[in-house]
Parts: structure tokens; C-alpha cells; sequence
């Protein structure tokens, strides 16, 4: 991506997987969101999910649908699974694929926020 706004590099602690995420944002809207995972399929297919999940959204719906996720595989909390999402209901069964299944929603956290 030429010119972001953001970037971010994410390791995981548990299963060393390497997420690497830019975006580009424009009037509160997160036009673009390139990523790179170096890990499992499930990470990479998560990231890929992820990117087209968010791209054109508010950064506020991002966050909120970041975090409710999270909230989701972690917590419990129930929420509406918008779209291609619904595949983490799939996810919650195996609690031990959860920091794959979150790698590129962590780096998306951090990159929004430099």
C-alpha cells in the first residue's frame, strides 16, 4: 500500500504467528486494509475474512466490530455475526484456535491506533 495511515505488526505470544496489517484512512472511513500473515491457514483465512469484513467501514463500527468479536470468541458475549463472519461460530467450538482466528483483528486494533 503506498501512503497509509496506519500500520501495525502483531506476534502472537502463544503460537508465534506474525501478522503485519496497513490501512488507509479517509474522513473516519477505513478505505483500505492490506495484510500479511505468516502463520496458520486459519490465520490466514481469518485475515482475509477480516479485510473484506471492514474495508469501507466508519472506524468506529471497526473498533466496535473488532472488539465485539473478541468479546465473542474470548467472553461469550453474543452478537450478531454480520456476513462472512458467522464462520467464527464455527470457531468458538475450539477455544485453542482462538489467537489464530483473532491474529489479524489484534494487528487492525493496533494499526488504527498509530
Amino acid at each position: 500500500m503506498t501512503n497509509p495511515t496506519g500500520q501495525s505488526k502483531w506476534t502472537s505470544p502463544k503460537t508465534g504467528n506474525i501478522c503485519s496489517v496497513e490501512v488507509l484512512v479517509e474522513e473516519g472511513r477505513l478505505k483500505e486494509v492490506c495484510s500479511k500473515v505468516e502463520g496458520s491457514a486459519l490465520a490466514v483465512s481469518c485475515s482475509s475474512l477480516m479485510g473484506a469484513a471492514v474495508e469501507g467501514l466508519s472506524l468506529v463500527d471497526v473498533v466496535g466490530l473488532a472488539e465485539s468479536l473478541v468479546k465473542y470468541l474470548e467472553h461469550g458475549t453474543e452478537f450478531s455475526l454480520p456476513c462472512d463472519l458467522a464462520v467464527y461460530q464455527s470457531i468458538k467450538r475450539f477455544p485453542e484456535r482462538y489467537d489464530c482466528a483473532l491474529l489479524a483483528w489484534r494487528a487492525l486494533r493496533f494499526a488504527l491506533d498509530d
